[in-house]
Formats: C-alpha cells, sequence, structure tokens
C-alpha cells in the first residue's frame, strides 16, 4: 500500500511539474514585459525622445500635424522565463482611461484627468473610452503596437483614424495594462533603458474637470488659448511641458501654430 501512495505522490509530482510551467508561461511576468514610445515604420522605428515628439492628440482625433507619423507605443508582453506571449488578445492590451475626474462621479485605475465621455460632452457626440485597446494580438515574439490614432485591420503600428478613439485633456501618467497587469514603460527597447512613463499632450489644455464638464473635449479660444499664452509670458511653468506641442522644450510661435489650427475642434468637428 505504502508503495502504491508513494507512486501515485511520484505521478502527481510529474504532472504538477507538466502543468505549472505551462500555466505560468501564459501569465506576464511585469519585471520582463514593458512598453516603448515609437513613431515611424514598424521595421525601421525611432524611439525614445524623437518618437515622443509626435505624441500629441487632438480631441477630434484630428490626424494632421497631431499623431504625425504612426506615433504608438510598442508593447512586448514576456513570461517569467523571458519568453514572448503569443495571442493575447488586442482587447487585453490597453491604455486605461477612467472616463473623467473624481468630481464627475469617476473612479478606477486609469488615468482620472482624461476627458473621454459622452455624460458631459454630448452634445458634440463624444464617445465613451476607457480602454484604447491594442491593433492586434500579441505576435509570435509576444509584441503588439497601440497606434494612438488608430490602425487598420492587419496592419499592427500603421496609423489609419479611428472616429471612435477621442479624448480631451491629458494625464501625467496613461497607465498600460496587459491581461490585468500593469507595465512598466521604457525610453528604447534595450534593456537598461531609462524609464518612460506614458504621456500624451492635447490641445484641449484646459477645463473640462470640474463636475459639469464644461470645456471638455473641445480646443477653446478663452480656455486653452489664454493657458498656453501664460506659459510664453512665463506666468505657468506648470503648463508649459504640456503647450510644447512639437517637444523641443521651448513654449514659441511653432507651437502657437499648431493650437491655432485646433482651435473649436471637438469630438464631431472638423470630422464626425
Amino acid at each position: 500500500m505504502m508503495l502504491k501512495v508513494a507512486k501515485l505522490g511520484i505521478a502527481i509530482a510529474a504532472v504538477l511539474a507538466w502543468i505549472v510551467p505551462a500555466a505560468y508561461a501564459g501569465v506576464p511576468d511585469v519585471a520582463q514585459s514593458f512598453y516603448v514610445p515609437q513613431r515611424g515604420s514598424v521595421g525601421t522605428p525611432t524611439e525614445g525622445a524623437v518618437a515622443l515628439q509626435s505624441f500629441r492628440v487632438c480631441p477630434n482625433n484630428d490626424a494632421g500635424l497631431g499623431l504625425a507619423q504612426n506615433a504608438r507605443i510598442k508593447v512586448v508582453v514576456r513570461d517569467v522565463n523571458g519568453n514572448g506571449i503569443q495571442g493575447v488578445a488586442a482587447a487585453d492590451v490597453c491604455m486605461l482611461f477612467n472616463g473623467g475626474t473624481v468630481a464627475q462621479g469617476f473612479s478606477g485605475v486609469g488615468a482620472d484627468s482624461i476627458i473621454a465621455n459622452r455624460k458631459n460632452n454630448l452634445a458634440a457626440l463624444c464617445p465613451d473610452v476607457r480602454c484604447v485597446q491594442a491593433d492586434a494580438a500579441t505576435d509570435a515574439t509576444g509584441t503588439t503596437y497601440i497606434t494612438l490614432i488608430g490602425a487598420a485591420a492587419g496592419a499592427p503600428g500603421i496609423g489609419v483614424r479611428d472616429p471612435f478613439r477621442k479624448w480631451g485633456h491629458y494625464d501625467s501618467e496613461i497607465p498600460v495594462f496587459v491581461l490585468g497587469f500593469k507595465l512598466n514603460g521604457r525610453l528604447a527597447t534595450p534593456i537598461g533603458s531609462p524609464p518612460y512613463t506614458l504621456r500624451i499632450k492635447n490641445f484641449d489644455i484646459a477645463g473640462g474637470l470640474a463636475p459639469t464638464g464644461v470645456g471638455g473635449e473641445t480646443v477653446l479660444i478663452p480656455s486653452d488659448g489664454t493657458t498656453f499664452t501664460a506659459t510664453i509670458n512665463g506666468a505657468n511653468p506648470d503648463a508649459a511641458f504640456w503647450c510644447d506641442f512639437n517637444g523641443d522644450n521651448f513654449v514659441t510661435g511653432v507651437d502657437a501654430a499648431q493650437l491655432t489650427a485646433h482651435f473649436f475642434h471637438d469630438c464631431d468637428s472638423p470630422t464626425p
């Protein structure tokens, strides 16, 4: 009897040894998974600070100067053994928004000062956006992309405007989640690259954060224009980063021209 029990124990241990690694192989390891800012072609991308020069949006998801050169994040999902996890669904890879502020009744673990709801912005036909999902499922290396403007089916990493991907304002951190695991960012793909936190500038600089949401997901002369002008005059240094639309570390007439080109844009103007 003792021999049979011992053999049964060995058999169970062998089964567990076979099952457990396979189970862990499908679970993202946050120490080895990451995301990276990119722009340009998928085959020869530009990463790092230069790529970030294109990380700016309009609440109308109006491409133009806003999302040039396929601005995106590359997401790499690996297991505890360092192997890429293939087949993670696009909907399970997210830039996560709460939809609005706490004052507006929104909560969660997503970006809480990104405004992306129809509750306060119904007249402008604003969509509810919570998960800005990946362009496609992860490939054999565990890689996929979230192209900011949207992407066509079958062409991950190549920007095509998605009319349901619209938001206003900005946040100091837009968290990236895969299967419920929050990933860390790095400025470039190689191991040892500096850490990176996802931030996306928006031509909707001010307004929309109060309980009424007035000015949300809209680029307006009184609020956004005034905030921008103050950064040129040096009166509002905290907003200067968000008004430096071309990423050259200065707020100048070049940035003003980009903002002016988007005045009065909202979720249904100039394009539905």
